[in-house]
């Protein structure tokens, strides 16, 4: 396992540099006012060039992770009761208490979620109307009628090829379950096949919810357990701690705490912060790209330096010479140049942006042909199947 460490950013005040340890980490912040996103980027361009990282969009209209790789998105059926369990819970939004049985007896014998809704509806076809078993066979067939046509009709790749840097998968237009289903199958196949790869779990709150089973949660504290071994990490992102399951935040050794306004998330947030806990007016101030970070044993107030930015114009904002919105800073975010080495944006004079704009398009062109040469070479295999 790595141990080396990734630059943070530097110290409020002082302009020292505070570096963090490669582990699993927590981010939370309010959307758009805390710089969560950025963050994420320059945590990621700073890692080492053998790092590679999966992000997920899953909002419209969403600002980060948008000039990065994309790849196409990964999914592997599972159909055992474990599994279609935690299927259930997060489309009903509770525990399974006794439906266990049920659930058991229509994943037997079955290998895909359409053997399972056939099981299902067969089994609901033979209970007694309006009985126990009728009610638990129905909302299972609810469920599974919403993603198994989803399953049946995305493309996904069965094999995740990643290069070193962002690589981003494209959630927006599946239900929230089809999305639970694919993040807990990348987890899965990463912890199988991957090393050094962090995976960025968006929405934490649905994802990991404090009150009920998701595919992500199921499979989150296994990979969390297993994965540091390999140099894999989970990072989580959230709005704020609320209805986090706390039992996957407790493996993470790098909290970053970010702006909030509600008072209960001010107080989770100072209870995260063991050491000289800041009042509630500053953290309801913190300006954006601002955090106070709890790394390890040590507690900081600092600016993370965005990818963008260099290190001393990042050093004059965390001494209070210059705020991080001002002309002056957001002038570099737009003189940047894409390195296809480390899969990231990195500062450059005005007079380079127009060639590294070209060559990132040619490099998103290039991952479309790839995935488009992967879907005629599944095609041509089916038909090689079909017709001999």
């Amino acid at each position: 396992m790595s141990q080396a460490r990734i630059l943070l950013g530097f110290e409020v005040g002082s302009g020292n540099p505070v570096y963090m340890s490669k582990h699993h980490l927590v981010i939370t912040g309010m959307t758009q006012l805390s710089g969560k996103t950025t963050a994420l980027e320059a945590l990621i361009s700073r890692a080492g060039s053998e790092l590679k990282a999966i992000a997920f969009k899953t909002k419209r209209g969403e600002s980060g992770f948008k000039d990065f790789r994309e790849i196409p998105p990964f999914f592997r059926e599972r159909a055992d009761w474990q599994y279609v369990e935690s299927l259930l819970e997060a489309t009903l939004r509770e525990r399974m208490k006794f439906e266990r049985s049920w659930i058991i007896k229509a994943c037997r014998g079955t290998k895909t979620l359409r053997d399972v809704y056939q099981a299902v509806e067969e089994l609901k076809a033979k209970a007694r109307k309006d009985s126990l078993s009728e009610s638990v066979y129905t909302n299972l067939a609810e469920y599974l009628k919403i993603v198994v046509p989803q399953i049946e009709r995305i493309r996904f790749t069965r094999s995740l090829d990643l290069k070193p840097g962002i690589n981003v998968m494209d959630l927006v237009d599946m239900s929230l379950e089809m999305r639970m289903l694919v993040i807990q199958s990348v987890m899965e196949y990463a912890l199988d096949h991957l090393n050094d790869t962090v995976i960025i779990v968006p929405e934490a709150w649905e994802a990991l919810p404090q009150s009920r089973g998701t595919p992500v949660k199921v499979y989150a504290e296994t990979y969390i357990r297993k994965g540091a071994s390999v140099g894999n990490y989970l990072w989580v992102d959230s709005q704020d701690l609320a209805g986090i399951d706390k039992t996957p935040l407790r493996q993470c050794d790098n909290w970053i705490l970010g702006r909030q306004k509600e008072q209960h998330e001010v107080d989770r947030t100072k209870d995260s912060i063991f050491r000289n806990p800041p009042s509630d007016e500053e953290i309801r101030t913190l300006p954006i790209g601002h955090f106070y970070a709890a790394l390890g044993n040590d507690v900081y107030k600092v600016y993370v330096k965005p990818s963008w930015l260099p290190e001393d114009v990042a050093k004059r904002v965390a001494r209070g010479e210059l705020e991080p919105d001002s002309e002056e800073v957001q002038a570099f975010k737009s003189h940047r140049v894409w390195h296809r080495a480390s899969g990231v944006w990195e500062p450059a004079g005005p007079e380079t942006v127009e060639e590294a704009q070209k060559e990132h398009d040619e490099f998103l062109l290039q991952g479309q042909v790839e995935d488009l040469e992967r879907q005629l070479q599944r095609l041509e295999e089916l038909a090689r199947q079909v017709y001999g």
